[in-house]
């Protein structure tokens, strides 16, 4: 599939991963020379009509929207038997994968996420699209930080009379993810969507799910009848202001939750905002009875004195008591028998081979078997997000609905990058050799930083690196240079000749000392390019300095007359200085 070219026009250069019904590649729009994703529905759904209709309700549900916190569509097409959706290719990675990696994120980073996801998500009902499939491995993270809300393979128009079961009895949706009236086989409404953005907002506060079971039938049984452990009774730094939120927004009954995504995302804000100044949020949570309530599961009961019988009172509550139960325990047994149809009750699956795959492409075979997925990372010599070892051997028979654990290469042992930006090279390099980093070293030429400054590095500063990661540094050259005339620095102190250097960028590589008679001692009196001279800026100099004329020599005539007497004469000269 590598270099396969549809409609003359989209390159396939790569594979990103896969889903339960579809392939998804980086690819390139030979057109207009940009990235692209490409998303190819499997070669076992493409003659299945439900399938394909669902595969071209994404295309066109998306089309019509034109929003930054949703990914983009740019085209559909059908060649050689192969369903395609070409979209914006964002660069970076899943939420769902952000959160395996950072654990509990931050209330102001959180809110900032949550609060782009229901800008897209506000945009869809605006539009009169309910997505039905809100996770966070459907939330793309951009590398500056931007949520891109994509996959709505499921979504359907508001105006749609249409239930959460489809014709194959399936639930439409994510069990951990969905809403209490999609589990029921309620109307779906815009509601339902906001309920989703809860669990996903539950997800990043704590670390984990808000639901968590051994099947999917128990756990989407307690998105019908389960508690909500709050936020903040797992994670204490979150507010209470930021529970209500999440709360309100997973309410069992969608009319008790927010009116829309718009809503939602300001009392968000607000939450957050009055988080961070250490502000209370208001009396509107700590007043809600919804959220006393939920405050007061996890509170220990305070114990109660007994009090005197009232007969008829009490045979009325009995009454009462025992008519709600039976009421409840029908409706149980109704949403447990569908929900046995739907999810598989009762059969077995085999266990399909994931070692070698890639996480995400592990998770789309397991999904497709219809079990669930568990992760343990571990520090390995292996490529990150490689699957070394899972906890049911392949081909072995388990039940639908069974936990696999997968053991998941987190990469080797790292250490984190340190900041060399605006490092001098020479300190740079030592920094990194003392870290036992290994690197390359790029020069270009920069208006602004001096030469030899560090002015990019990669990875960036405080990112986690594997031991045999070679970092990448790019120092400055200066300006780029430009032709000039070498200007004259004979005669000149250092001192002197100074800003004529600096301006031009010359790199000085010798000073050396020397006799000179023409120049006073500390002149310059010799300089490697001559006065003059075409040249460039940023050449490199040597320059000669004078010390003086130095010794030099004397001369003296002396005459001596010698007598002609024939004997011999010693003739002794003196000469002083």
């Amino acid at each position: 599939m590598i270099g396969k070219v549809f409609n003359n026009r989209y390159k396939i250069i790569e594979k990103l991963g896969s889903g339960g019904t579809a392939i998804v590649y980086r690819g390139q729009d030979l057109l207009l020379n940009r990235m692209i994703t490409i998303k190819i529905l499997r070669e076992e759904y493409a003659n299945n009509t439900d399938f394909i209709r669902r595969f071209r309700h994404e295309a066109q549900a998306v089309a019509s929207l034109s929003h930054s916190n949703i990914v983009g569509v740019y085209d559909v097409g059908f060649e050689e038997n192969m369903h395609y959706i070409v979209m914006e290719f964002v660069e970076g990675e899943s939420l769902k994968d952000y959160i395996r990696r950072k654990g509990m994120i931050s209330s102001p980073e959180a809110c900032d996420i949550a609060i782009q996801i229901l800008a897209g998500v506000q945009h869809a009902h605006e539009h009169g699209i309910i997505h039905r499939d809100l996770k966070s491995h459907n939330i793309l993270m951009s590398k500056d930080g931007q949520a891109k809300v994509t996959d709505f393979g499921i979504a359907v128009g508001m105006s749609d009379v249409t239930l959460t079961y489809n014709t194959s009895s399936r639930i439409m949706g994510s069990v951990h993810y969905i809403s209490p009236e999609q589990v029921q086989g309620q109307a779906v409404t815009e509601k339902s969507d906001i309920y989703s953005v809860g669990v996903i907002i539950y997800e990043m506060l704590t670390g984990r799910l808000p639901f968590l079971g051994e099947t999917p039938i128990s756990i989407a049984m307690q998105h019908v009848q389960g508690e909500l452990i709050l936020p903040h009774q797992l994670n204490p730094k979150i507010s209470m202001a930021v529970s209500y939120v999440v709360m309100r927004a997973m309410r069992k009954n969608p009319d008790s939750r927010y009116a829309g995504a718009k809503e939602m995302a300001d009392a968000l804000r607000a939450a957050c905002e009055s988080e961070m100044n250490g502000q209370a949020a208001g009396a509107a949570f700590s007043e809600d009875e919804g959220f006393k309530k939920a405050l007061a599961v996890t509170k220990p009961a305070a114990r109660k004195q007994a009090r005197p019988a009232r007969p008829r009172q009490l045979d009325k509550k009995r009454i009462l008591i025992l008519a709600g139960a039976g009421v409840l325990l029908i409706v149980l047994l109704l949403v447990v028998g569908s929900l046995t149809g739907i999810l598989g009750g009762g059969k077995t699956t085999e266990v399909p081979g994931v070692v070698g795959d890639m996480l995400s492409d592990a998770e789309a075979k397991m999904e497709d078997k219809h079990l669930l997925v568990d992760v343990e990372y571990v520090t390995s010599d292996q490529e990150n997000g490689i699957v070394l070892e899972q906890s049911v051997k392949e081909g072995e028979k388990v039940s639908v609905g069974r936990t696999i654990t997968l053991t998941v290469s987190k990469g080797a042992a790292t250490i984190p990058m340190p900041d060399v930006m605006g490092a001098t090279r020479k300190i740079a390099e030592l920094t990194l050799t003392n870290k036992n980093i290994m690197y390359n070293i790029t020069e270009q030429y920069d208006e602004e930083k001096p030469r030899n400054e560090v002015i990019f590095q990669s990875p960036e500063a405080g990112v986690d690196i594997a031991l045999d990661t070679v970092a990448e540094l790019v120092v400055s050259l200066g300006p780029e240079p430009i032709s000039i005339i070498m200007p004259d620095l004979l005669g000149q102190t250092p001192d002197e000749a100074n800003p004529v250097i600096e301006e031009n960028n010359f790199v000085i590589l010798t000073t050396t000392y020397g006799v000179s008679y023409d120049y006073a001692e500390g002149e310059i009196c010799e300089q490697s390019i001559a006065p003059g001279t075409p040249t460039k800026t940023g050449a490199e100099l040597s320059l000669t300095i004078s010390e003086g004329p130095g010794p030099q020599s004397k001369t003296h005539n002396v005459r001596w007359v010698v007598t002609g007497d024939g004997g011999g004469h010693n003739v002794i000269i003196r000469v002083s200085d």
